[in-house]
């Protein structure tokens, strides 16, 4: 079982222990885990996390705030693969340039980490039916873990949310309800969702750390794979497509606890991606605003759909972790995240929806600019498989040639492409 040195509320200040602490305490903070790092030290070495089989958060449960092992929830998330990227790293202008494939999860997203944690937590506090706001990964994810589970599923769209997604959830039982917006710049599924977590047995498992702080402790994993699959070491940068800011402050949490563990000796600096339609995380960042002074600012519309959160829930503690470890956040255009979603396919034969590529594009402005050289290491999370967004990813690419069954036909289509090309 982990031991803690302090849970608290960020916000209130409450503090509880490990087992009566609940999903969150109705202030709006987000409450907090701080690690009795002594304790995992004389607990557990990196040798013996190397010789763990299992897959997933679980490797890491001395590191996670389930304490009862029958309560685990799995699907085989984790142990995603980490790859060099030379051609595309050779587009990029950089010599060390790796991909982390989120893509492998199971139901096709990072959103397996933390949601398994959360569903995990949800089966140990004796939920009868967990309830998300999310139409995309998140929601997705939260189901599939919630049915893995037995356990009643629950999830609130907006009322005109893409049919793909419906679809989706619906095919995997999930109670799903579009919900009218009433007041304008306000998010009605967030708002009822925090009406639904007071019923009995009702517990939130979305994928932001203010409605469900074990969750957030899920991401840490992709901090850790990182550092193990690099052999302990850390990259130079790594470069998160960002949304709600959940990505980016979990995996810097599970890394600045191994470096605090002097399991390694740096931590990565930290960059934000955004969509320019909605870069709430960018602002914050660089004009030094507050995510209430600008919540209600930015579309939706934007080819990153998955990145689009014009309330960023953990964006607060992304802004953090990129102060503190001197990151950097840039905003892209959709064009340029469109560009980097094709070439990761052609180059790497990775299929990324363009949210998951996001990062690609923020790259080539770092190496553009400067602020990341042709020596750097540097992870980039793709974090979404093109599986997710098919309409966009079919708009971008061109029809197969329809032709004769005859081999000159093969050469002469062949011809065409090349001289296009």
């Amino acid at each position: 079982m982990p031991v803690y040195k302090r849970i608290r509320c960020s916000r209130c200040g409450k503090e509880y222990n490990i087992e009566s602490v609940p999903p969150n305490d109705g202030c709006g903070g987000r409450i907090e885990f701080v690690l009795d790092l002594q304790w995992i030290s004389e607990t557990v070495s990196r040798a013996e996390i190397e010789s763990r089989r299992v897959l997933g958060s679980r490797r890491y449960e001395e590191f996670m705030p389930v304490t009862r092992h029958s309560a685990w929830v799995s699907l085989g998330e984790g142990n995603t693969p980490l790859i060099e990227a030379q051609r595309l790293g050779d587009a990029l202008g950089l010599r060390h340039l790796f991909l982390k494939i989120e893509t492998t999860n199971p139901t096709g997203s990072f959103k397996d980490r933390p949601i398994s944690v959360g569903v995990s937590r949800a089966v140990q506090d004796n939920a009868t039916v967990v309830v998300s706001a999310s139409s995309g990964n998140a929601a997705a994810s939260m189901v599939a873990y919630a049915n893995r589970a037995g356990i009643a599923a629950v999830v609130l769209v907006p009322e005109h949310v893409p049919r793909g997604k419906l679809v989706h959830l619906l095919s995997m039982g999930a109670k799903v309800f579009r919900v009218r917006e009433e007041e304008a710049g306000v998010d009605p599924t967030t708002s009822l969702l925090s009406e639904l977590q007071a019923l009995p047995g009702w517990i939130p498992v979305p994928s932001f750390g203010p409605f469900n702080c074990f969750q957030l402790e899920g991401t840490k994993s992709l901090g850790y794979e990182i550092a193990e699959q690099m052999s302990w070491s850390v990259p130079d940068w790594i470069v998160f497509p960002t949304g709600s800011g959940g990505l980016l402050s979990g995996t810097m949490k599970g890394l600045v606890e191994f470096s605090e563990l002097d399991w390694t000796d740096a931590v990565p600096r930290p960059v934000a991606v955004q969509p320019k339609a909605c870069q709430p995380v960018v602002e914050s960042l660089k004009n030094d605003v507050s995510f209430e002074a600008i919540r209600s600012k930015y579309s939706t519309k934007t080819v990153c759909g998955g990145l689009a959160d014009p309330y960023p829930w953990d964006g607060d503690a992304a802004v953090v972790y990129i102060k503190s470890f001197n990151g950097t956040a840039v905003s892209v255009t959709d064009r340029s995240v469109e560009k980097w979603t094709v070439e990761l396919a052609r180059t790497e034969g990775i299929f990324a929806e363009p949210s998951g590529a996001a990062g690609l594009a923020g790259l080539e402005q770092l190496v553009a600019s400067g602020d990341v050289s042709k020596d750097d290491t540097v992870v980039v999370p793709i974090t979404g498989s093109g599986f997710k967004d098919l309409a966009t990813i079919e708009r971008l690419v061109g029809e197969a040639f329809v032709i004769r069954a005859d081999r000159e036909s093969v050469l002469k289509e062949m011809g065409r492409e090349a001289e296009v090309r």
